[in-house]
């Protein structure tokens, strides 16, 4: 429906445009179309200067509408020459880099003019734009009368590149008669085209006392420059911080660029440069705690290749920051013995999260100094320090920190907080690590765990019966299996529930008495358990098990026990086993959701002739499953059996509408053509639309 206005509309909107109200101000500017289309310009072109922010956006955002009409970059580039309202101009800007390419001829007819201003803020929206067109035009404003325009030009070919661009910067930076400012743009621009620059062509940059050090970050791209390699070097000695940081940037980016044997060299050399000067390492150290993020962590890397003592410190704390954690990490590794010495020595003076990093340090680390640490570490006054330590001491198999994780297992039990509960997973985890058998652990490791956990048992609490569940669950052997049925008989039910668990690894694929007694315990999750570990038994007679926990009373048993049966379900061959079976699933299909579910999930995992069932699902009002049923009948049908995908194409969910035609579509069913078809007339939603047309694309290439 289009609307029509009279010369009162127009005067009122008019009026509005000049009300004292910002609100009404704008909702004036959103009405600027009932004015004929010059017009409706030049009001919006006034409305780039007003006072308010909002107006200026809505202006903007009509005028960008509008960009198909050439006035519309013409009265913007106009707009560039009101030096008597700064913001109006700098809105301009903004619209014409919105316009994009509309407005490209108009900024090159713009480049001209006699207003320097207008000739620089021309180069920045060049620049906002991007156009690779527009590279010649900026070159050739690189000899601008004025240097803020070529100052200009030269950081908007960084931003948009070319033929010929990084030879014209370099001619530039290594002029001696321009103009600093330029000069300076112009190796800025380099560094972000990321070309390469030999030491050869910045002679005069390196020369100068205020340039050198941004001709310093320009080296280390080029190959075989051993000429801006040595530059590098001596610069590490340099008075100026400036400097010594750009030389350390380039260096780091050669290393990282060469072999493993070239790089090696370089590091040397870069040591020896580096402790040549004392300046160097005591100004990266000093610098560090202040320093930004990148700069932090050129620093820490630096530090990292000088290997000096001192730099440990100031790393590991460095280190507290997140993102920094795992750099500090890997170069305080790489330091070695060296680290742990001096972190050791200087442990008393460490904040709680630097004990509880340097822990973490030391369970890859292999001097005696960190594993007599982490055993200390065990009962430090911050439980994060001592979770980290449980864990490295796993880690690194200490069995002497055997023992000491159990102690510390009972009385971090004692606790009752949630820094216990996570100190205790980190026991349990650490235990686990260290007693597991395998490459590295001590013969009898195993069998000294589970009796020193065994030994808990009688009196503890729960947390301390479900740790030694789950510890012997995951380390333990066959001959600990009566444990385990010991644990079963748990007043609790998590522990209960972890012993189910731990007897079907320990027995793995038999159907042993106490997990089928388990099957009735009060608890659904000690149920789940059992459920899940028969279901993966090789025996035929945990079917009828099975079965019964099909009818359980609680949902998430029910859901558990109906996965297991369409499981076994593929593994059948008599028709008889398999038409019980199919009734279980039948009957999990008309259940709640989240049995159902469980039900459609597994028959897509499974496939078979059973994956016919899912049909029965389209007709529930559960979108959820309807998409499940979708993605199983789309994965298992045959072709005649995607027609029943057709009625959900109208379907009154989205998602299901949107499920079924990409279905359709991915199994190329070219007889949902029409229905999809008629479906693209009628779709309101922006997604659906979308995954339609994207199929009825690759439908028609089926066709053709």
């Amino acid at each position: 429906m289009s609307l029509t206005f009279d010369e009162r509309d127009r005067e009122s909107i008019a009026q509005d445009l000049r009300d004292g109200d910002e609100e009404v101000r704008r909702l004036a500017v959103e009405r600027v179309d009932a004015f004929p289309a010059q017009d409706a310009i030049r009001h919006l072109i006034e409305c780039l200067g007003d006072s308010s922010w909002r107006v200026r956006k809505s202006a903007i955002e009509r005028l960008v509408a509008r960009s198909q009409n050439a006035d519309v970059a013409d009265a913007l580039v106009a707009a560039l020459a009101d030096g008597e309202n700064p913001g109006r101009r700098n809105a301009a800007v903004d619209a014409l880099i919105h316009c994009g390419a509309q407005a490209i001829p108009a900024l090159l007819a713009a480049r001209s003019s006699c207003d320097v201003d207008v000739r620089k803020l021309v180069v920045d929206a060049l620049a906002g734009i991007a156009d690779l067109r527009t590279s010649e035009p900026l070159r050739e404003m690189l000899d601008d009368p004025d240097p803020n325009v070529r100052a200009s030009a030269a950081d908007a070919l960084g931003a948009i590149g070319g033929d010929g661009v990084p030879d014209a910067l370099i001619r530039k930076a290594a002029d001696r008669g321009e103009d600093q400012l330029v000069r300076f743009s112009a190796i800025h621009a380099l560094n972000v085209l990321e070309h390469p620059v030999r030491a050869r062509d910045l002679e005069s940059v390196l020369e100068d006392p205020i340039l050198g050090h941004a001709g310093l970050s320009l080296l280390g791209r080029a190959e075989d420059d051993e000429e801006g390699t040595e530059i590098l070097l001596k610069a590490l000695g340099s008075g100026s911080r400036s400097s010594r940081e750009a030389a350390i940037r380039s260096l780091l980016r050669i290393v990282g660029q060469l072999d493993p044997d070239p790089s090696s060299a370089l590091t040397a050399r870069i040591r020896a440069a580096a402790l040549a000067s004392h300046l160097v390492v005591a100004s990266a150290v000093e610098r560090l705690p202040e320093a930004d993020l990148p700069t932090k962590l050129i620093l820490m890397q630096f530090l990292g290749i000088v290997a000096t003592p001192n730099a440990v410190i100031p790393i590991l704390l460095a280190g507290r920051d997140e993102a920094l954690f795992e750099a500090a990490l890997s170069i305080l590794e790489s330091l070695g013995e060296v680290a742990e010495q001096i972190i050791d020595a200087q442990w008393s003076n460490l904040p709680a999260d630097s004990r509880r990093d340097a822990c973490l340090l030391f369970g890859g680390a292999q001097g005696q100094g960190g594993a007599t640490r982490l055993l200390a570490s065990l009962d430090d006054p911050s439980s994060e320090a001592r979770s980290a330590a449980a864990r490295s001491i796993g880690r690194r198999r200490l069995e002497s920190g055997l023992a000491p994780l159990v102690v510390r297992l009972a009385a971090a039990a004692a606790e009752d907080d949630f820094e216990a509960e996570e100190e205790l997973a980190a026991i349990t985890d650490g235990l686990i690590a260290l007693a597991a058998p395998g490459p590295g652990t001590e013969s009898g490791v195993t069998a000294r765990a589970i009796e020193l956990l065994t030994a808990l048992l009688e009196g503890a609490p729960v947390s301390v019966r479900l740790a030694v569940a789950t510890v012997i669950g995951r380390v333990g052997r066959p001959e600990d299996a009566p444990i385990v049925s010991f644990l079963l008989k748990d007043a609790s039910s998590s522990v209960r529930r972890a012993s189910v668990e731990a007897l079907a690894r320990l027995e793995p694929g038999t159907a042993a008495e106490p997990l089928r007694l388990a099957l009735a315990d009060e608890s659904p999750m000690v149920r789940i358990a059992a459920a899940r570990a028969l279901g993966a038994s090789e025996s035929i007679e945990v079917v009828d098990d099975l079965r019964r926990l099909a009818d359980d009373e609680d949902p998430g048993v029910r859901a558990a026990a109906v996965r297991c049966v369409v499981l076994r379900f593929s593994q059948l061959s008599t028709d008889r086993s398999r038409g019980a079976l199919l009734q279980v699933i039948d009957g999990a299909l008309a259940d709640e959701p989240t049995v159902a579910l469980a039900a459609i999930e597994a028959l897509c995992e499974v496939g078979g002739d059973a994956a016919g069932r899912a049909v029965d699902i389209l007709e529930r009002p559960e979108p959820e499953l309807v998409r499940a049923a979708v993605r199983c009948i789309g994965l298992h049908s045959e072709p005649d059996g995607l027609e029943a995908l057709h009625a959900l194409i109208g379907h009154s969910d989205w998602s299901v509408r949107a499920e079924a035609i990409q279905t359709l579509a991915d199994r190329r069913s070219i007889r949902a053509v029409p229905a999809i078809l008629r479906r693209l007339d009628l779709e309101q939603d922006e997604f659906v639309r979308e995954v339609t047309l994207s199929a009825l694309k690759r439908l028609e290439g089926e066709v053709g």
